[in-house]
Formats: C-alpha cells, sequence, structure tokens
C-alpha cells in the first residue's frame, strides 16, 4: 500500500540527495560510505555543494555510480572537495569536472588518483579552468612519468596560471606530449622558452599568442628532432636565444629539425649545438646564422682524425671577430666577409680547385701549347654518387676539374691526381682524341649498318651516333673509352716520363674491378681485365680462368694502340674489333659450371658465360683518375688528307677552338656533369650566380669576377664585395651592377646645349683641347739608336776616348712619334637628388651635368682621347644600376649625348659599386694614364649604405682603384661636400663647385689638367 507524505518518517540529508538515483543505488552508495565511515562527511560535503549551487549537487549525485564503479568511494572525499572548490569559481567548470573525472581517474594508477586530486584543489585556488585541465591531461603525463614528479608538473602550472590561465592550460594540455619527447628536468626549459616569446601589443598588454603557439607546435617539431638529449640542448638553446631575440629563438625552433638532419653524424649534431650555445650567449642572430651555415661547412670540410682541430679553427675565426664586432661574427657565420672564406679555406680537407688552378693552367697550356681555360665541374662537392671525373667543354677550350679533391690523405697526394687529372684531359685535347674526321669512318659505319640490319638513316653526325648502331652502344662506348685512354696515357708516359710514375700510383690506389658478389655477365668481366691491363702493369693482373682466353686474345688485339704514332682513329676502329671479337666469343662459349678462381683482384663469382645481345650490359664507373669521354662531342671534322688523331703527323697542334666541334647540330648531348656551363659576355664564360657556399668558396676567381645571366634583355649582372668599416672587412659578392645602355632621347640635346653657348665658345673650346695633342715627332739626342749621328756627341766621344775616359755609345738622334694615351671614364650620379631645381631657373642639377658632359664630349673628339661616359643610381645592393651612355670604343659623340639627352634622376647612389665597376672598365684599356672621373651632387646614400658605412666603403673602393692605377677624381655640386668629399678623395683629387650653375664651364678645364702630359 502507497504511503501518503503525512505517513513517511522524516529522512537524513544524504537520502533526500539520493533519492534520484532509485532506491537501490541509493541504499548501495549509502551503505558504501557507511562502512568506509564517510557518510557524514560525504554528506556535509554534498549539502555544502548545495549550497553553492543546486545544478552542481544534481551532477555530483548523477557522477556517484559511476565515481563507484570506476574508482570506489575511497576517493569520494577529495573528490567532492575539488568539486567544491571548482564550484566556488565556477559552476560551469564544476559540472565539466564532475561528468568527466570518473572516466578519468578511473585510467589512472590507483596510487596516483590521490595525489591528481591534490595537486587539482592547490590549483583551483589559482584557476578552476587550469585545476580541470590537469584533472583531464593527467593519465596521459603519468604513462611517461611517476607519480612523484606530479607535484613539480603542478607547480609549473600554478606558476603559469599566475601569468595567465590560457597559458597554462596550453601547457597542461600539450606537455605530456612534450615530456615523451624530453627529459623530465628539461620541461622547465621548455616553458622558459615558450613564456621568452612574450611580446607586447599595441595597447602594451602582454601578447602571448607566440607562447601558445609554440606550446602546440613544439611537440611535433622536436619529434622531428632524434634522440632526447638532442631535443632537450634544442630546447635549452631556444630558451637561451629567447632572452636576446624571441623573433630567432622561433625562427631557430622552426628550422632546427631540418639543420640538425643535415648533419649525418650524432655526436657531431650534439657538439654543434653545444659550439652553438656559446655563441647564443653573446647574440642570437649571430648564433642562428651559425646553424644555418654549419652543415654546408662540416660538408667542406669533410672527414678525417683532424676534422676537429679544423673545425675549432674556423670557429676560434669568429670568436675572433665576435670579440671587436657581433656585426662581424654574424658576416662571418652567413659566410658573407672574405676572413670568413679565408678561415674556411684554411680548414679545408684536400685541395680545392681555386688554390692550384694557375698551376695546372700552366701545366695544361704546356702540353697543349694552347691557352686552355679551366672551370669547376657544378656539383663536385658532397656529392654521393661517386667520384667527380674530368671532362672537356663542348668548346674543346676548357677542362672540366672537380672544385675539390680530397680522396688522398695528404696535401701532395691530391695535388697529384689534379695533376693527373689535368694531363689526361690536356692530352686528349693535344693528340686528337676530338679531332678525330668522321668521314675517315664512314667505312666503318657503312660495316657496322650492314653487320647488324641498320636502316640507312642521317649522316653520321657525332662519334654517338656510329656507337648507337651496335646492339650494346655502352659496351662499344667503354671499349672505345679504354683503349683512347691507353692510347693517350701511352703518348704522355713517351713524351713526358715525369708523369709516368703518378699514373701508375694513381691506377694502382683508384682502379679495382667491380665486385663479382651479384653476378658479372662475361663481357662485363671481361671489360674489368682489359681496364687492369691498360692502367697497371700487365704482369701483375691476375685473370680469372673463366675468361682468360678470352681476354689475353683481345688484349693481344690492343697491343697496336701502344705505338707513338697511333692516332684516334685507330682507337675507335680498334674499339669495333673487339667489340666484335668479344660478341664472336661470348655468344658461344660454353657454360662454366665452377666459379672463377679467387685472388686478391678479383673476388669469387662466376661470371655468365653465354649471354645474348640484348643482355643489359652495365658500364664501368671504376676509373675515378681518368677522365669522363663523351663521344657525342666528337663531330665531324674535314678530311684534309692528313691523319686526325695526332697533331706530330698533320704537322701542327691543330686548332683547340675546332675540339669537338659539333656546335649546335642535332644529336648532339653533353654529359650531366656538364650540363650548365654557358659561354657569354665580352668579359668571359660564367654561370649564374653561385649561391651555396661550396660555390661561392670553390668558385675559381675569373669566374667569381664574369658577367652573369640577366632575365632581362640587353642587361648584364656583374657582382662586386663591398667593405664594411664596422667589421673591418670585406662582404662577399654583396652587390649585384646591372649595366645596361642608356635610352637615347628623340631630341637633339646637343644641339641644344651647343647653340645655347654659341658657336664661338664651342670652337675656342675645341681649338684648346686640340692644342693639348703633342706634335707629331720630337728629337731625342744622345740615343744609343737612331736616324742619325748626333754630332755634338760624337765630338765629346772623341774627347773622351783622347782623355782615356769611357766612352759613351749614345751618338745618334732619334725621332720618336709622340701621342696622348688617356683612357678617362665619367661617371655621373643619377640619383634622386638631382632633380633638384636651380635658384633662379627652371634648370635642375641633372640638367647642368648632362649640360657640361656635351661640351666635354664635343672637346674630347677634337683630342682624339679614349672616353666613355657612364650613369649610376642605386635600388639596393641586390640593384646598383650602371647605365652605358657611351663605351670607349664607341665612335664620335652623336649617340652618347643623344643618351645623356635622355637621362633623368633615378633613385639612390651606391658608389662603392659604381665606381669598382668603371674601374673594371678603365683596367681593360691599354692607356698609360687611366682617370676616373665622378660627377655628384651629394654624398653616396642607398638602402643600408649611409653615413659611416657609405663613405668608408667609397673610400676603399676609390683606393683600390688608385692601387691599380687609375687617378680617381671627384667633382660634386654640393656646397657642403667639402668635409666628407676631402675624407673620401683627399684634398688634390677633389673638387667642390658652389654653384652648378658653372659645372659646364669648369668641367673642361679641370679635365685638360688632369690629364696634361
Amino acid at each position: 500500500m502507497t504511503q501518503t507524505p503525512q505517513d513517511q518518517q522524516p529522512s537524513d540529508p544524504l537520502a533526500v540527495l539520493l533519492a534520484p538515483l532509485g532506491p537501490a543505488a541509493a541504499e548501495r552508495l549509502t551503505s558504501g560510505l557507511a562502512q568506509l565511515g564517510r557518510r557524514e562527511t560525504v554528506t556535509e560535503f554534498l549539502v555544502e555543494l548545495e549550497g553553492v549551487s543546486a545544478k552542481v549537487v544534481r551532477e555530483a549525485v548523477s557522477a556517484l555510480p559511476d565515481l563507484e564503479r570506476r574508482v570506489g568511494l575511497e576517493l569520494v572525499v577529495p573528490w567532492l572537495d575539488l568539486a567544491i572548490a571548482l564550484a566556488l569559481s565556477s559552476g560551469a567548470t564544476a559540472i565539466r569536472y564532475l561528468r568527466e573525472s570518473p572516466l578519468l581517474l578511473g585510467l589512472l594508477p590507483t596510487e596516483s588518483r590521490l595525489p591528481v586530486l591534490r595537486a587539482a584543489q592547490d590549483m583551483a585556488e589559482q584557476d578552476a579552468n587550469v585545476a580541470l585541465e590537469m584533472v583531464r591531461n593527467a593519465p596521459e603525463l603519468l604513462r611517461v612519468v611517476p607519480a612523484a614528479d606530479l607535484g613539480a608538473w603542478g607547480g609549473l602550472g600554478e606558476e603559469l596560471a599566475r601569468v595567465d590561465y590560457v597559458v597554462a592550460v596550453e601547457f597542461l594540455r600539450q606537455s605530456p606530449a612534450v615530456v615523451g619527447l624530453l627529459p623530465w628536468e628539461s620541461l622547465r626549459a621548455w616553458v622558459r622558452f615558450g613564456m621568452g616569446l612574450l611580446t607586447q601589443n599595441s595597447l602594451g598588454k602582454p601578447d602571448y599568442l607566440a607562447t601558445l603557439e609554440f606550446f602546440r607546435r613544439s611537440p611535433a617539431i622536436l619529434g622531428d628532432i632524434e634522440g632526447a638529449p638532442l631535443r632537450a640542448a634544442t630546447i635549452d638553446l631556444g630558451a637561451l636565444l629567447t632572452t636576446g631575440s624571441p623573433q630567432q629563438a622561433v625562427a631557430w625552433m622552426a628550422e632546427a629539425p631540418r639543420l640538425l638532419r643535415a648533419i649525418p653524424d650524432a655526436s657531431w649534431r650534439r657538439r654543434v649545438v653545444q659550439y652553438g650555445g656559446l655563441v647564443a650567449e653573446r647574440d642570437a642572430e649571430a648564433a642562428l646564422a651559425y646553424f644555418r651555415r654549419v652543415p654546408e661547412v662540416l660538408n667542406l670540410l669533410g672527414e678525417g682524425a683532424d676534422l676537429l682541430a679544423r673545425f675549432d679553427d674556423w670557429f676560434k675565426g669568429a670568436m675572433e671577430v665576435m670579440g671587436y664586432s657581433v656585426e662581424g661574427v654574424r658576416a662571418y657565420f652567413a659566410m658573407e666577409t672574405r676572413k670568413a672564406l679565408a678561415s674556411l679555406e684554411q680548414a679545408l680537407n684536400g685541395v680545392a680547385l681555386r688554390q692550384v688552378a694557375r698551376h695546372l693552367k700552366l701545366f695544361a697550356q704546356a702540353l697543349c701549347g694552347t691557352d686552355v681555360a679551366l672551370q669547376a665541374l657544378p656539383g663536385s662537392v658532397g656529392s654521393e654518387a661517386g667520384p667527380i671525373r674530368a671532362s672537356v667543354s663542348a668548346d674543346g677550350r676548357t677542362i672540366l676539374l672537380p672544385s675539390i679533391i680530397r680522396r688522398a690523405p695528404t696535401y701532395e697526394a691530391n695535388l697529384r691526381l689534379y695533376t693527373v687529372m689535368t694531363a689526361h684531359e690536356a692530352g686528349h685535347l693535344e693528340y686528337g682524341t676530338y679531332r678525330i674526321s668522321l668521314g675517315r669512318l664512314a667505312d666503318l659505319m657503312d660495316v657496322v649498318r650492314r653487320r647488324y640490319g641498320r636502316a640507312l638513316q642521317a649522316p653520321m653526325a657525332t662519334l654517338s651516333d656510329l656507337f648507337q648502331l651496335y646492339p650494346q652502344p655502352l659496351l662499344v662506348r667503354d671499349l672505345w673509352t679504354l683503349v683512347e685512354d691507353a692510347r693517350v696515357e701511352h703518348r704522355l708516359r713517351s713524351e713526358y716520363p715525369g708523369l709516368g710514375q703518378d699514373l701508375a700510383q694513381l691506377a694502382k690506389d683508384a682502379v679495382t674491378v667491380r665486385t663479382l658478389n651479384h653476378g658479372l655477365t662475361v663481357r662485363e668481366l671481361v671489360a674489368d681485365c682489359l681496364l687492369l691491363l691498360t692502367t697497371t702493369d700487365p704482369a701483375t693482373v691476375a685473370i680469372p680462368e673463366a675468361v682468360r682466353e678470352i681476354v689475353m686474345r683481345l688484349w693481344a688485339e690492343c697491343q697496336p694502340i701502344f705505338r707513338d704514332d697511333a692516332t684516334a682513329e685507330e682507337a675507335v676502329r680498334l674499339a669495333d674489333r673487339l667489340y666484335v671479337q668479344l660478341e664472336a666469343m661470348t655468344s658461344t662459349a660454353p657454360a662454366q659450371a665452377g666459379q672463377a678462381e679467387s685472388d686478391a683482384q678479383t673476388p669469387t663469382a662466376g661470371p655468365q658465360a653465354s649471354e645474348s645481345l640484348t643482355d643489359q650490359y652495365r658500364p664501368l664507373t671504376n676509373w675515378s683518375h681518368r677522365g669522363m669521354m663523351d663521344a657525342s662531342l666528337i663531330a665531324d671534322q674535314p678530311v684534309n688528307g692528313s691523319s686526325s688523331g695526332s697533331h706530330d703527323q698533320a704537322g701542327n697542334s691543330g686548332d683547340l677552338a675546332a675540339a669537338g666541334g659539333a656546335g649546335d647540330r642535332p644529336g648532339r648531348r653533353r654529359e650531366a656533369n656538364v650540363q650548365g656551363l654557358e659561354q657569354g659576355g665580352r668579359d668571359g664564360a660564367s654561370e649564374a650566380q653561385p649561391n651555396s657556399l661550396s660555390e661561392r668558396l670553390l668558385a675559381l676567381e675569373d669566374a667569381r669576377q664574369a658577367v652573369h645571366a640577366s632575365d632581362a634583355p640587353g642587361e648584364r649582372i656583374w657582382t662586386y664585395d663591398e667593405w664594411d668599416g664596422q667589421i673591418q672587412d670585406y662582404r662577399t659578392d654583396w652587390c649585384r651592377v646591372i649595366e645596361r645602355v642608356a635610352v637615347e632621347h628623340a631630341m637633339d640635346f646637343a644641339d641644344e646645349v651647343l647653340m645655347r653657348h654659341g658657336a664661338a665658345a664651342v670652337r675656342t673650346l675645341r681649338r684648346s683641347f686640340e692644342r693639348m695633342k703633342p706634335p707629331g715627332l720630337r728629337t731625342v739626342r744622345g740615343a744609343s739608336d737612331g736616324d742619325s749621328l748626333d754630332w755634338d756627341a760624337v765630338v765629346r766621344r772623341r774627347a773622351d776616348l783622347a782623355a782615356g775616359a769611357e766612352p759613351t755609345d749614345e751618338v745618334y738622334v732619334r725621332r720618336e712619334k709622340r701621342e696622348r694615351d688617356v683612357a678617362v671614364a665619367f661617371l655621373v650620379d643619377l640619383s634622386g637628388s638631382t632633380s633638384r631645381q636651380l635658384e633662379g631657373e627652371g634648370r635642375r642639377v641633372i640638367d647642368v651635368e648632362k649640360e657640361g658632359l656635351v661640351l666635354l664630349c664635343e672637346a674630347l673628339d677634337a683630342l682624339g682621347d679614349q672616353y666613355a661616359v657612364y650613369g649610376c643610381s642605386g635600388q639596393g645592393r641586390s640593384r646598383v644600376d650602371f647605365l652605358v651612355f657611351k663605351e670607349f670604343d664607341e665612335a664620335g659623340r652623336g649617340r652618347a649625348t643623344a643618351r645623356l639627352g635622355a637621362a633623368s634622376p633615378l633613385h639612390q647612389n651606391r658608389d662603392g659599386a659604381a665606381i669598382r665597376h668603371a674601374a673594371r672598365k678603365l683596367l681593360a684599356r691599354s692607356a698609360k694614364n687611366k682617370v676616373l672621373m665622378l660627377i655628384s651632387d651629394g654624398r653616396p646614400l642607398d638602402d643600408g649604405y649611409a653615413d659611416e658605412y657609405s663613405l668608408e666603403d667609397t673610400k676603399i673602393a676609390l683606393r683600390e682603384a688608385r692601387t691599380k692605377g687609375i687617378h680617381p677624381f671627384c667633382i660634386t655640386v654640393d656646397q657642403a661636400a667639402d668635409a666628407y668629399v676631402k675624407r673620401m678623395y683627399g684634398d688634390v683629387h677633389s673638387l667642390v663647385v658652389d654653384d652648378a650653375r658653372e659645372l659646364p664651364e669648369r668641367l673642361p678645364r679641370v679635365y685638360q689638367q688632369l690629364t696634361r702630359s
């Protein structure tokens, strides 16, 4: 029977609170709490919680059965205590805690549950959300750290909660993943790193966005770094960097995985980071520059027992620079200065081509009797594809060598290898390898075509076309390379006995047969044996019995190539005979049951004795001391009745310019390591400006100074160093000077200028310059030889004889032709400041500059001196515009003055780079007196080029010009120029024109004074 409310007995508060769970659940919980002695405490906490929030207490009651099932009721008191603390701060947070905590606590080890609740209780006093986040992330954290460390983790969270609760929450979310990657003791450094990224927003309030991003992203970044110790060192370094530059610290963290992966050795990774910490203590930017360059530096330094000592020497050089200039050490580690490059070059393991290029070039020219250039092979540093082999350029004028050789342990041995490589390639040029007349091989081509049933094709354009007719073109190419190299090497040993010992030693060290462990075909094994026979003493070569008969028959066939009169054409025909015989013997040989005899030079294995013409042949790759010959460079040469293979048979050394003269014919191919070399520009061949450290360091001087390619038509680009007075060093390849011919004006600007000055004044100017011409002949008396006797000198000679004195032989009169030997370059400042209007008239500064130059051009045409007119302006160091108004070799003033008429103010002025480029052009002139006149309206100024920096660089550029025999002179129309102009040029090398309008009149007079004989 159902009781009415009046019939119910008064209940205790716990029963009322648990009533929504149903009688059974309420009874079970009440009994369980009573057994644990916690019934009264739980009742008290629930009532207190009800006083805070009815919603929260209902959520707590609803969660009690789940808590009992997952965890038990032993922790119900601290569980409710934390709920009360959270509810006092945020009811919503308390509700989320009550819903999630049973599951979260159930995931924890039993012994860790109470510490987690206590730590969260302490944290709830700071922030409820942070306390909840701690509970949420505790299970993941305790998978990787012991419970004893939980307090330290919570303590860090509390510290961050005092700063900003969002930061603390993110720390608690991400730290479990971080602790799985870092040693526990590095967690505080990780936090310090993140907090070091704090910035101020526009309102002066703390901005934690960078800190939050760091906490979120760093686990993934750290996971990309190998080894916990290295990760810890990465974090420690980043935390140190934040004290100097948060931006550099962020960049370090983002780039660290890539930079450290580029260092293959684990011990070197740790050492690199350790050294980086020494730099970071002084300057964050320098430290990042160090890390960005150090993988490439280690690659260049190579290996060896002394690698650490050489690295230390390079690093100590930076520390010395840091002692007097932080900016200098930044540039040092960025490898932007001459000192840095010189220090690294000194530490290199091996021999760099640029160190010995002059010696090798003279050596090659002595062998060839013709001018031969050297060029570094692209990609020849740090290659993983095996040793880089020398070769010859497409035009036959350039020998291509590795940028650096470090195969031997000593400098002398590496230099010897360079010498032998150079000798090999010079020998190919000298002894006609690339001067074969394909017309003489037409009969061979017909035979090969008929032999293999090839259809009639286009005429043979290169030797490679002939080889493509064979079933195995790689095999015949190898056979040709073997015998042609052997022929050239024999000639070198015969004519230059001193090379013989080096050739023999290098062949012994460098040439080894391929391993047989993976199986070789008979043809491949025979090619290896022939390689040994042609490079070492044949008596020392152990030939496997399986192929002995084949090898010896082919070796006997090769003997005619070892004659001093053997030609390159004979080598091609010999390769064909070897191919035919090898084809015949290997296609019918019986199968070998056993394995070939093993010896020191040929590992044990059994070659395939019977082969098909379609079997794939693997070409030889193990002759690193010999160059790589390219049959596609051997193109048709005219038949002149003499053997084309030997220079002495033809009666001369041949034309190296014609070597490989296939030019642009169809079918012409270059080998992979020769691609990218192009000829261009009046000043020589060049690649694009090198970007990598190895290319910059190892580039030959002539290549670094050469003209570079430009995307814009009509432009040529040079790079120049720039002096940095603050670091007392040159910044290498710092400025790009872009040269182009100036546009022409439609109006005749020169006629207007001459009309304004009047015909009489112009005639007077021309006559004054014409008077500067020396007389056609001058008489020189007392010469040792001449056209007639100097009778006064003859009389004196007779008197000396009579007096017993030593007589002189200088008794002739000689008439010498006198000519002015002057070359002058005018460099006009076209900066934006030249647009300044002159007082009292509508003309600008640039207008009077142009007017003065037009008058001077008129006068110089009458005088006949070599002269050029250039203009310069700057748009940062990557674009220094250099406009050509008139070149030295350009006749007349017509087009020059038309271009001057179109000149207008441009941007800024970077004088140092423009002066260096103008000096370069002057040095190319064959004149006794060389003058550089700079016409300016103010001090140098450009982006990153101002004040002391610009003045010092300009001063050094002028000093460079003077040391090379150029006389610089500055004319400026800046009334305040006295101080800085005299500092750069000196009192006798400059002129300040107070009134710009005087410039047209004074410019010719200054020129007369400067060039007076």
